[in-house]
């Protein structure tokens, strides 16, 4: 879930990307909406990722406020904003130039966003998560009282010392139960 939520700042550029402006005749009267939709389908596509990307933070948010929880006690704490700026260059800036005017096209992609899915989940790339900062949450590395580090996605600021609720996402990902 949090791979895909990752990209919406992706389907944003994308959706505005392939919008078609040929939705006038040439006597300056709407096209039709069944024509419209058909000229803009890629946006489409982009605006229903964009608004099932959004539902899924509203479906972790929901699982996460229904869960049990555990208590970390914050002994050190490393924050992890710069990781957004590699992110971007890094994941979203390359994207930006895809055309889906043919399903080869369509097919590589998804294929490619398979791969990245594939390493995004095996490896921390969720610390560089854009989409989170949106939804005002930090990502921070801490270490507990039994010297192991956690990944800890959080509103509320985290404190030294602090004992914090939190929910079980991942191998080493937890959420900050608010």
């Amino acid at each position: 879930m949090l791979f895909v939520i990752s990209y919406v700042p992706l389907y944003f550029i994308l959706f505005f990307q392939n919008l078609n402006d040929k939705l006038w005749s040439k006597g300056n009267e709407f096209i039709g909406l069944k024509e419209a939709l058909i000229l803009n389908k890629v946006s489409l596509a982009f605006l229903i990722l964009i608004v099932s990307s959004v539902s899924l933070y509203f479906i972790l948010y929901k699982i996460v406020i229904k869960s049990s929880h555990e208590e970390i006690k914050v002994v050190r704490i490393q924050d992890n904003h710069a990781e957004h700026l590699s992110y971007l260059a890094t994941y979203i800036l390359p994207f930006i130039g895809l055309k889906f005017d043919t399903w080869q096209n369509i097919l590589s992609t998804v294929a490619l966003f398979y791969i990245l899915g594939h390493i995004y989940i095996k490896t921390n790339l969720i610390l560089t998560n854009p989409t989170l900062t949106l939804f005002r949450y930090h990502i921070s590395k801490i270490e507990n009282d039994k010297e192991k580090m956690k990944i800890i996605i959080h509103k509320q600021a985290l404190k030294k010392g602090q004992t914090e609720k939190v929910v079980h996402l991942t191998s080493n990902v937890y959420l900050q139960k608010i």
